[in-house]
């Protein structure tokens, strides 16, 4: 098994295999397709800005929790 990469655009639900793979014709191949002009929605504003309580006290520290 080998791994080719090329970019393509679709049309009518077909993609176009450049002629230089001309010897994948005819035979049973593994697609991966990845969007590259994808429009995911944004992470909220506050999401990495995490609160900050100054009264939390931890009972433990991780060393410990996991320490055994």
């Amino acid at each position: 098994m080998y791994a080719i990469e090329f970019e393509a655009d679709v049309h009518n639900n077909t993609i176009q295999i450049p002629i230089q793979y001309k010897e994948l014709e005819a035979k049973h191949i593994k697609i991966f397709v990845l969007e590259t002009n994808n429009k995911q929605k944004k992470l909220p504003s506050g999401f990495l800005n995490p609160i900050v309580i100054s009264s939390y006290k931890n009972t433990a520290k991780r060393v410990d929790l996991y320490d055994r």
